[in-house]
């Protein structure tokens, strides 16, 4: 989150200098008014008329099937009159499709001409979005068409931030669903529009991106050269020069940074183009442009994706250099751009409700942070006094406490299972770390740690690493086929003894364990070996439950794999499901029952058990259980393996656990990152298929 906080401070700083500088070159405002215009009979080409492939490749443009089309179009001519001046008055074409629902709002594009072109040469485009359902509008930019003059560019911008002041006030108009595109000296207009102006919720420049700097830098300015020679020609005169070389280039970025300020520098594309997300932003340039190289487009194209990874909304943001083009539009750049509106305009992925979906997701988050907080004022409440982290070399456990029975061959086979990489002398390259960790005082404040990793030449590199936890009457080293087969993938593989077993072996709890693994992430992040961004955690049955709440209690563990640990406690109970839990922890419900002299364990006997259990670890079967803490998890990648027919996790139990974790994730964009698994015909119990979930769940989050 501070990465997006950092980006959208950054955001608002930039798009506030851009709006000083723009307002800066302003003469006297005036009220924003409208005049009615008549259509341009024959507008004025100051180049030439534009080709008949240049038409054909708009008229490909994709259009409703509408038999009776032109007469059912309504054309609207007018100027808006924004500011003093002969340039102050700019000139719109609308069109639209006739609407019997007058009160419907409807999705706008914005399109913008190239160089030396003006509105009217667009109307095929505007025609094809009209028959879609959008209200299409063309504008000529200053010095050209109905201004025809002379040249520039910001006041191009300050011209449509007054549209969309216009556009936001029209009946007809959906505020949030306004985009815009342009082609060439219009992609560029549109780029900054939207740099300027977040009303202009979908952004697509057509060969019009470009990094001013690099190409001076770079000796890529040629291309540029060529579509304003006369500028660099005077440089050239003025320097005393027989050609245009990289000095001319740079006294024309002066004379360019009067007329553009910081156009390349501050505001250039590097800088401004992050700045435009999360709104939906489709680049389309042509991989042979010259005046759009190619290599001028790598850093922006990277910080614009770092910009949209932080909104957590990577689809909306795309970058096409379609092969073998130069400038020029083309078929594939008109079919491009319309499937991008109609994907973000009309199906609502808009400026307006992505605000809406980030503050639902920053109400998530403090949801999750007071939750957080409860579960944590729980866990210190039961905790002895603290003592400073303290860390003990130990000796490998030689024959580990079985509480129960030793593994089957079956579940050794199971672990055996794991993907393990093919290195042929694989024990020989292993290192094996035994340690305690003195967490607190008494006798299970000191945590057993089992650490496997592949010997490393560079002490430097940081690792990822799983935190792996035993189920029920197990212990660490029961885990080692696991560790051995993660640390031959280059993890730091770790497995720690639950209190009361392995060498802690005397009785059972829950919450204590939880304790204990965040004081191990203490420890883990510590370590100059592992990457401390990148700790995942998993456990079995009640490893799993404890994964599960180590995750709810420390976002440090970041990827979080509970298997066959995650039920729904209450529903269980409310729901007479509570057969497959009496079963593991019998003793417990065979002393309540005693004590209500009862025959059998019924419903009674289970709610005093949950009483006890309440007091054991609050909150397990109401506010902290799975309903209300796997959610809590979001947006960290979640795998959540259980056994469709496991009588202790009920698969019904899981239904609103994963519904509200689902909606969650949602909340984050994120929804890949969440994913519940019950294998068909299983019970409570480990299988392969488990493994190689959990394995290829960590290999794609932490160590892709």
């Amino acid at each position: 989150m501070a990465g997006k906080e950092a980006i959208e401070e950054a955001q608002s700083k930039l798009r506030s200098e851009f709006l000083q500088v723009l307002r800066s070159r302003r003469p006297a405002q005036v009220p924003l008014t409208v005049e009615l215009a008549k259509p341009v009979a024959n507008p004025l080409y100051q180049y030439s008329p534009p080709p008949i492939e240049e038409i054909e490749i708009m008229e490909s443009c994709p259009k409703a099937d509408i038999e009776n089309l032109e007469v059912m179009l309504e054309e609207e001519n007018l100027y808006l009159n924004i500011e003093e001046g002969e340039q102050g008055r700019l000139p719109v074409l609308i069109l639209k499709l006739k609407e019997s629902d007058k009160q419907r709002k409807r999705p706008v594009v914005v399109f913008l001409h190239c160089s030396y072109e003006y509105k009217e040469v667009l109307r095929p485009l505007l025609k094809a979005y009209a028959s879609r359902g959008y209200i299409a509008i063309s504008v000529d930019s200053r010095y050209h068409g109905e201004r025809a003059t002379n040249s520039t560019t910001y006041r191009n911008v300050w011209d449509l931030i007054k549209l969309a002041d216009y556009l936001t006030q029209r009946e007809d108009i959906d505020p949030s669903r306004i985009g815009i595109t342009g082609v060439s000296l219009g992609g560029m207009h549109a780029w900054f529009a939207a740099v300027a102006d977040t009303r202009y919720a979908v952004v697509v420049p057509v060969i019009g991106v470009q990094g001013f700097r690099w190409a001076i830098d770079n000796y890529e300015w040629q291309g540029r050269v060529g579509s304003i020679k006369p500028v660099f020609k005077v440089a050239r005169d003025d320097l005393g020069k027989g050609a245009i070389d990289k000095e001319v280039v740079e006294k024309v970025s002066q004379v360019w940074d009067q007329i553009a300020p910081g156009l390349a520098s501050q505001f250039d594309s590097p800088y401004s183009i992050p700045t435009i997300a999360p709104r939906p932003l489709l680049i389309l340039n042509g991989a042979e442009d010259p005046l759009t190289p190619l290599g001028g487009l790598e850093i922006p194209r990277a910080k614009a994706s770092q910009a949209y990874g932080e909104f957590h909304c990577l689809d909306n943001f795309k970058f096409i250099a379609e092969p073998g083009i130069g400038h020029q539009l083309t078929r594939f750049h008109m079919k491009e751009s319309s499937d991008w509106f109609d994907r973000t305009l009309t199906q609502a992925h808009t400026y307006s409700k992505i605000q809406t979906k980030m503050a639902e997701k920053e109400a998530t988050e403090e949801a999750q942070s007071k939750f957080r907080s409860e579960f944590l004022q729980v866990l210190r409440s039961r905790r002895p006094a603290q003592v400073p982290l303290t860390v003990e070399l130990a000796k490998p456990v030689a024959n580990p406490l079985h509480q129960n029975s030793p593994p089957s061959v079956e579940e050794i086979d199971i672990m055996e299972s794991c993907p393990k990489a093919d290195i042929e002398n694989l024990e020989d390259l292993l290192e094996e770390e035994n340690l305690y960790l003195n967490i607190e005082e008494g006798e299970q404040g000191r945590l057993p740690l089992l650490i496997l990793k592949l010997k490393e030449s560079d002490e430097q590199r940081k690792r990822p690493a799983v935190v792996f936890l035993h189920s029920s009457n197990k212990y660490k080293e029961v885990l080692r086929p696991v560790l051995k087969a993660y640390a031959s993938r280059g993890y730091i593989a770790i497995s720690v003894d639950s209190r009361y077993h392995g060498e802690r072996a005397t009785s059972a709890t829950t919450y204590r364990d939880v304790w204990d693994l965040i004081k191990l992430a203490d420890y883990l992040t510590q370590r100059e070996d592992i990457d401390p961004s990148r700790i995942g955690i998993t456990g079995v049955s009640l490893g799993g439950m404890h994964a599960w709440f180590a995750a709810v209690a420390d976002t440090r563990y970041a990827v979080v794999v509970p298997l066959i640990g995650v039920q729904g406690f209450r529903w269980a109970i409310d729901n007479d499901k509570y057969q497959g839990r009496v079963n593991s922890i019998k003793p417990l419900f065979e002393a309540a029952r005693n004590d209500l002299g009862k025959g059998a364990i019924d419903k009674e006997v289970v709610e005093k058990v949950s009483q006890v259990w309440d007091r054991i670890a609050p909150g397990l079967a109401s506010h902290f259980d799975s309903p209300y803490s796997i959610p809590i998890i979001a947006p960290r990648p979640l795998l959540i393996l259980n056994g469709a027919e496991d009588p202790r996790c009920p698969h019904a139990g899981l239904e609103i656990p994963c519904s509200k974790a689902g909606q969650a994730y949602i909340e984050f964009h994120c929804l890949d990152n969440f994913k519940f698994i019950a294998e068909p015909g299983i019970g409570h119990q480990l299988t392969r298929f488990q493994v190689k979930e959990s394995s290829d769940w960590f290999d794609k989050f932490l160590n892709p």
